[in-house]
């Protein structure tokens, strides 16, 4: 009895190490043939079956990554690890280039559906108007002229058929998004640095050289509400999913959450980015949190009901300038003074991806709808597409 249950004990345990050193069951037998291949003596033979992996692209990776840890075979493994650092270094990299602004790029906003992209920049004499590309071909499509000065802040309305542009010429103007027509310009006392818009596009919210930032009734052109709840310049802003509430960033350090209709203050949420100031939020679709970046090199998410601070994002090497949420809510971009943009895992904390090539600072960033593309915008005049990793 006792030699029976040892036989069987090594059954299960040869069957384990069988499992352990192959592929999962469901990769198909010519993927399977060709990871064997990774540990043949034959050279030509390990080469070809590189190629053709290779050649498979994405599809192959999560099981070339699990064999890169898994497999019994030592040389497989750091094969596999070879490959799956080829594949992607090919894979999730720069798309795409807009190019055609005269002057470094200061924000930008996608389409709802991901097709178009409107961008602002410095002015120096002739960079006034905003700029409309297909984000398929990287093509400008047209141009939105009205303001008379830099133009540092964009927002797209939920719809999709409205843009609302605000510049250093004190303005802000709701444009067509179809027809590319002014429909309605408001101003403030101060150059505009941040804009956001309502859901229905009714309202509109900035911020400028001041800590003060107001609410605008976009069908009368008139200021609503205001909040004055800084200590010092508010540097952006952000409005909720159900339009009941915008965030605020400001040069105080401080992230608050403000009553869109009042004006009145929420909450300030915990932690702060210091004296170097809270620059750049972005809230989640859900409207569940809120991401912070600013001049402390950090990224911070907050959690909107409590204020609690949630999580630390580590890694730039100097302020961050940009933010944004994935619509699935499971990643944040962040672009940096340090020139990069990082994509970050929101539960763990860690950086998937690292999105290297612009020259100076990456200004703004924000996904596209489908969640694997990016579009960072940078001082160097350009606007990049980027494929991101899984």
């Amino acid at each position: 009895m006792r030699s029976l249950s040892v036989s069987l004990a090594l059954i299960c345990l040869c069957a384990f190490a069988l499992f352990a050193a192959a592929p999962p069951a469901k990769v198909p037998a010519e993927w399977r043939k060709l990871i064997d291949q990774l540990g043949d003596e034959d050279e030509s033979v390990r080469a070809a079956a590189q190629k053709k992996l290779e050649a498979i692209g994405e599809d192959v990776l999560p099981i070339l990554r699990r064999v890169a840890k898994s497999h019994d075979d030592v040389d497989v493994r750091l094969r596999a690890a070879v490959l799956v650092a080829a594949v992607e270094k090919k894979l999730y990299v720069e798309v795409r280039r807009f190019t055609g602004h005269a002057e470094g790029i200061m924000a930008f906003a996608v389409s709802p559906d991901g097709t178009r992209i409107v961008s602002g920049s410095w002015d120096k004499g002739s960079e006034t108007a905003a700029r409309v590309w297909d984000v398929r071909t990287g093509k400008e499509l047209s141009q939105l002229k009205g303001h008379t000065s830099t133009i540092g802040s964009v927002a797209w309305s939920r719809d999709g058929k409205h843009v609302l542009t605000g510049s250093w010429d004190r303005s802000l103007i709701l444009w067509d998004a179809g027809t590319g027509k002014p429909l309605k310009t408001v101003r403030g006392p101060h150059g505009v640095q941040g804009v956001a818009l309502s859901p229905d596009a009714t309202k509109a919210v900035s911020c400028a050289g001041e800590n003060v930032v107001r609410v605008w009734d976009l069908k009368a052109g008139k200021q609503v509400a205001t909040n004055s709840d800084s200590n010092a310049h508010v540097r952006h802003v952000a409005a909720t999913p159900d339009g009941k509430h915008f965030v605020s960033s400001s040069f105080d350090g401080h992230v608050r959450l403000i009553d869109l209709e009042s004006g009145n203050l929420v909450r300030t949420m915990d932690g702060t980015h210091g004296h170097l100031g809270a620059w750049f939020v972005a809230v989640s679709s859900d409207g569940k949190r809120v991401a912070s970046s600013g001049g402390d090199k950090l990224v911070r998410l907050h959690d909107v009901a409590t204020g609690k601070e949630l999580r630390k994002f580590e890694g730039h090497a100097a302020g961050v300038h940009a933010i944004a949420f994935s619509r699935d809510g499971r990643r944040l971009l962040s672009g940096s003074y340090d020139g990069t943009a990082r994509l970050w895992d929101v539960a763990s904390g860690k950086e998937v991806q690292r999105l290297e090539g612009h020259t100076t600072i990456v200004t703004c960033a924000a996904f596209l709808p489908d969640d694997r593309h990016a579009v960072t915008s940078s001082y160097d005049k350009t606007l990049r597409l980027w494929r991101l990793r899984p």
